[in-house]
Formats: C-alpha cells, sequence, structure tokens
C-alpha cells in the first residue's frame, strides 16, 4: 500500500482479510432471501465495517500527506488517485446496467453518476435498484471534507470534529428513528461516526496525540473485541426474536447497533495490524485475494440477480424450496466472476496510472511547511 504522496505505508495483509468478511456479509445480506438471516443485519455490520476500515486508511494517509507539498498539488494527488480507485469500475457498472436496462439505470444515472444515491434514497424513501451505491455516494462525500480537515485545517481542529462526528451521528439516527424517517440514515450524517471511529485510530496510532496513546491499547484488547461482538448480535432483532424480546428494536438497530459494530471493527483493525499473530486467517491467500477483488464484488453484485430475472428464462422457478440453493450458488457464481473481470480488466489497469501521479520525494521548502496550519 501507498500512501497518496507514492512514499510506502505498511501492507497489512489480514486488512484485505477483514475486507473479504465484510463483502461476504453484504452478500450474504443480498443474496438470503432469509427473514431470519437478515435480522442479524449482515450488511449493516459489513456495510459499517467497510466505513470504519476505509476512515482509518484514508486518515492515515492524510496525515502522512499533510504539509509535503503546496494545497493544491495535495487535492490533485488525492482525488485523482480516489478517483482512479473507484471511478472506473463504478462508471463501468452504471454504464453496462444502463445498456441492459437494468436498475432503472437509463432513468436514474443522473444520482448515481454524480455520487447521489444516498440522496435519492432519502428523498423518495424507498430503494432504487442501484440501492447499495449509497455507501459509495456516502465515502465520496466523505472525501470532500475530510481532505481540507486532515491535510490543511489546523491540526487542533482534527479531534474536535472526530469527537463531534462519533458522538452527533447516533443523536442524528436516533431522531430519524423515533420519527420514522429511517431512509435518511443513509445520509453522511447518519454514517459519519463509523468513519470517524476509523479516524480516531489512525490519530491514536500516527503518535500525533499524546493524550490518545490509551486508544490503540484499548483497541487492541481482546477482551472489548469479543465482548463488543457478542453485544452487536444481542442487538439484532434476530437475537431479540429467538429469546422473545421485540421492545425498542427500531431504536436498537439505529442507533446502538451500529456504535457497537464501530467498536468491534475498530477492535478487528486494530488486531489485523498487530504483529502478535492474532487473527492470521486473516491473510490466508484465498481472504486476501477476495478482499483485493472486494470493491469489484461490492459494485456488481447487486446487479446480478437482476440480471438474472429479466435475461435467463424461467429463472424464477428456481425461487422455490431447496432451488433457492442452486439460485444463490449461481449468483454467487457470477458476481465472483464479474469481479474478477473487473479486477483485472478495468481496476488494475488504473491502479497501474497511480504511479504516474505527482510524488513529494523530498520535505516541501520551509516556506511550504511554515503556510500549513498547525
Amino acid at each position: 500500500m501507498t500512501d497518496a504522496s507514492g512514499r510506502s505505508l505498511p501492507y497489512y495483509p489480514k486488512l484485505d482479510g477483514l475486507r473479504a468478511v465484510a463483502a461476504c456479509l453484504v452478500l450474504v445480506e443480498h443474496f438470503t432471501y432469509n427473514e431470519m438471516v437478515r435480522g442479524f443485519a449482515p450488511g449493516l455490520i459489513g456495510v459499517k465495517s467497510f466505513f470504519v476500515l476505509s476512515g482509518f486508511l484514508i486518515t492515515s494517509i492524510l496525515l502522512k500527506e499533510r504539509g509535503t507539498a503546496p494545497a493544491g498539488v495535495l487535492a490533485t494527488r488525492f482525488y485523482l488517485r480516489r478517483a482512479l480507485r473507484l471511478a472506473p469500475a463504478y462508471y463501468a457498472a452504471i454504464l453496462l446496467t444502463a445498456l441492459l436496462a437494468l436498475a432503472a439505470m437509463r432513468q436514474e444515472w443522473p444520482w448515481h453518476a454524480f455520487y447521489l444515491s444516498n440522496v435519492q434514497i432519502a428523498l423518495q424513501e424507498r430503494w432504487t435498484g442501484a440501492g447499495h451505491f449509497w455507501t459509495l455516494a456516502t465515502e465520496e462525500q466523505f472525501y470532500l471534507f475530510w481532505f481540507p480537515l486532515v491535510a490543511l485545517a489546523p491540526r487542533r481542529w482534527l479531534l474536535p470534529v472526530i469527537a463531534g462526528c462519533v458522538i452527533l451521528a447516533p443523536i442524528y439516527r436516533a431522531i430519524m428513528a423515533i420519527e420514522g424517517t429511517t431512509f435518511a440514515i443513509v445520509l453522511l450524517p447518519g454514517n459519519i461516526d463509523s468513519l470517524a471511529a476509523g479516524a480516531l485510530l489512525a490519530v491514536s496510532m500516527s503518535g500525533r496525540a499524546a493524550g490518545l496513546a490509551f486508544m490503540e491499547r484499548v483497541a487492541g484488547s481482546r477482551a472489548l473485541l469479543w465482548g463488543s461482538l457478542v453485544a452487536v448480535v444481542m442487538t439484532t432483532g434476530s437475537f431479540g426474536d429467538v429469546v422473545g424480546w421485540t421492545g425498542g428494536s427500531g431504536v436498537l438497530r439505529w442507533v446502538f447497533l451500529p456504535v457497537l459494530v464501530n467498536v468491534t471493527a475498530l477492535c478487528a483493525v486494530r488486531s489485523a495490524i498487530a504483529a502478535d499473530g492474532r487473527f492470521d486467517i486473516l491473510a490466508h491467500p484465498a481472504l486476501v485475494h477476495v478482499g483485493r477483488i472486494s470493491y469489484g464484488l461490492y459494485v456488481w453484485h447487486y446487479f446480478v440477480p437482476q440480471f438474472c430475472y429479466t435475461y435467463i428464462p424461467g429463472f424464477q422457478a428456481l425461487d422455490v424450496g431447496a432451488w433457492a440453493i442452486l439460485r444463490t450458488v449461481i449468483w454467487l457464481g457470477l458476481t465472483v466472476l464479474i469481479a474478477e473481470v473487473s479486477w483485472r480488466v478495468i481496476e488494475r489497469p488504473f491502479l497501474a496510472l497511480k504511479r504516474r501521479t505527482p510524488r513529494a520525494g523530498r520535505p516541501v521548502p520551509a516556506r511550504v511547511e511554515a503556510a500549513v496550519p498547525r
């Protein structure tokens, strides 16, 4: 892994393993038409885990990038490298689904093309044919204000903003849940605490906030990891159904469950980068590879069932009884195949272009460094 300036950052294979686990949880949510399974909120857990990991990595990159070049160069380098990683497969999916007349893409493409999928869902209060794009829209919106905050703004602003995000997002979700407008939770304010949680770990590990040194130790606690994981399971709707308690399930799902997932994911990220042999299974080559193609898995998987029902005659027959197992296997196989092709043909060639972006080969001149707010 490299930072936005082209300098090497440590590569942790187990983080790719974590990506694989998160991606698989999302696939379980969308490919398993079983209310009991979905009641354990695998999709929410997977998405929030992605957000925590993203917040950690992006903030780590920006902290290393800070002060290495003038603001314009930093911004160009950061956003260009993000575009090279995310845009090719994303816009290829928009184009292909529009050509195939899937997901109402011919009518709704502007929402997705301008990364406003979450805004569309919130305004129209419905899941769209490309509803999973809401997370990618949230990420892009996060990048817009996180770069100037971490790379350019006075350093004293960072921790208060992170703390505000961690505190205010659950309050926002609670208000939306109480008012019955849970679709608005897909907006950035409803997810910023997950991204900020990852950022908090990045700051604590950067050595730039002495008061946060304890955070790294706490996040590395096995007791906290397993305790929060148990709490996540106990907070899901299906667990409530099993034990015969359903009171307050809406508040639990939308307010407390994401917070518990944030804690679990934070501990998982810290454990994955620890050199103590924990969770070495995450470094298994198969999991690492799935993590490497996880972006493609996420981008393309939502359209696979739509394609099958639209273009494979009689596919609906697989919805009945044990045939549903075959249906899920077909969806999974096609998704992996498409993601693999996407990685090799679309994503990896564009990633290679990152090497051509400007690099900060040596420290920025003192006059530039002095201009960066502290």
